[in-house]
């Protein structure tokens, strides 16, 4: 039996999972056995780079998410000069809703980078 480590299905089984796809799934998908898959997961630089994709694929997607916010947001505050009452109540109630909790996100955020700014000037540790 040829070798697994072709580039070309370890990076094809390693999409599928990172994708979410079941282990009998990604091995259709990646075209090789279920105890291949299995085996490829007990390796930790396997399961690393499964992982190191999933992250980059939330990153992506993430991207893509923060890019059309704006147009979101433009969108609800549009709805706002509606005729319809109740549709200008609904638009400045997610408008009022989800600006608080952005503001409350960032505000963690910012408090959360503090924290460690401080713990790491304790520790003596660059943050």
């Amino acid at each position: 039996m040829a070798p697994f480590d072709t580039t070309g299905k370890k990076v094809a089984l390693a999409l599928a999972l990172a994708s979410g796809a079941t282990a009998p799934k990604a091995a259709e998908q990646a075209q090789v056995s279920l105890r291949t898959v299995r085996r490829k997961l007990a390796n930790p630089a396997f399961r690393r780079l499964v992982s190191r994709l999933r992250g980059d694929m939330l990153a992506a997607a993430l991207g893509r998410m923060a890019e059309n916010m704006t147009r979101a947001a433009d969108t609800v505050a549009g709805l706002l000069d509606e005729e319809n009452a109740a549709i200008r109540l609904r638009a400045a109630r997610t408008m009022l809703s989800l600006g608080l909790r952005l503001r409350d996100s960032v505000d963690l955020g910012e408090r959360v980078r503090e924290l460690e700014r401080e713990l790491a000037q304790k520790q003596g540790v660059t943050p």
